[in-house]
């Protein structure tokens, strides 16, 4: 059953990339404008209205977000261990924490949660996801403006002028102080939020289509893997630190760190031109891959 259901929550993913590769390949389509129109409008829309109106357990914030800022950092560690190992320059290095550091916890992982855990363990896995967003949003752009000739002061008023940094931050300020967003506000959030997710797949849908997977192949095999295993196996460490064995926390968070990469990460990779390409392409391979990967972690759980 519930791999029935997790079939049903990844396959409209695939239809909607297939449909942007198609668009991408038969008509003449500027990316830049939509992308724009995701990272300003549809995206930080998404962030606010979820962050205010969910179900945030104030009393389980800590531990969920110590192990969400330990699982980044020991996993930003492992990448530049690597990239000193073999040898990758800075450009490789941002794009593969990109590719690999970002799990989609929000509309991937959420109903998966749901399916099998119930509304106990949404309340824990959207703690997650607000954490997640607010990493993706802060370091995310961090990795992707990170070129050389760029100075960390730069980036760093690049990410509080982000209008997702933004969103999340009011949104949390918003909530932790208990004050309610007008109706009027809450509805024309949410609206705007819920193109996001589709206009957004469609788009990566077109960025694939002119991609050429042969030259970016072990890229896209070493990003996989780091996604779907050492990112899964470094959280599983921490969770065993964190929660009792067999703990209904350590399982939700398990699970949506097992999540494939966000789709999110390919329009900070457009908006600062840090190889979409490879991280577009990686995203779509790890998502794939999760077909097998989420059910045979489930049923271990």
């Amino acid at each position: 059953m519930i791999v029935s259901e997790i079939i049903n929550v990844i396959l409209p993913v695939f239809i909607l990339l297939g449909i942007g590769f198609f668009v991408g390949r038969f008509m003449d389509i500027q990316t830049k404008p939509v992308s724009d129109l995701c990272i300003y409008v549809f995206s930080p829309a998404l962030f606010f209205h979820s962050v205010t109106t969910s179900s945030l357990d104030l009393g389980d914030l800590g531990r969920i977000v110590l192990f969400a800022v330990l699982l980044f950092v020991l996993f930003a560690v492992l990448i530049q261990l690597l990239g000193i190992v073999f040898g990758w320059n800075l450009s490789y290095r941002n794009t593969m924490m990109l590719a690999s550091a970002f799990p989609n916890t929000g509309n991937y992982g959420l109903p998966i949660v749901l399916f099998a855990f119930g509304d106990e363990g949404m309340a824990i896995a959207i703690i997650y996801v607000v954490m997640q967003s607010l990493l993706m949003n802060s370091a995310g752009i961090f990795y992707a403006s990170n070129h050389a000739d760029v100075s960390k002061k730069a980036i760093f008023i690049t990410i509080i002028r982000m209008p997702g940094f933004i969103a999340i931050t009011i949104g949390l300020v918003l909530k932790i102080a208990g004050i309610g967003v007008p109706e009027a506000l809450g509805n024309a959030t949410g609206l705007l939020g819920q193109a996001a997710v589709p206009v957004l797949l469609t788009l990566l849908g077109i960025t694939l289509a002119s991609i050429q997977i042969k030259t970016v192949l072990k890229f896209i095999g070493t990003a996989a893997v780091l996604k779907l295993a050492a990112f899964p196996a470094i959280a599983f460490v921490l969770l065993a630190w964190l929660y009792p064995a067999g703990s209904l926390e350590a399982k939700v968070l398990l699970i949506s760190a097992a999540t494939p990469a966000a789709a999110t990460t390919t329009l900070l990779a457009m908006k600062f031109n840090m190889n979409p390409d490879m991280v577009s392409s990686a995203m779509f391979v790890s998502t794939l891959a999760s077909i097998v990967t989420i059910p045979a972690l489930l049923l271990v759980l």
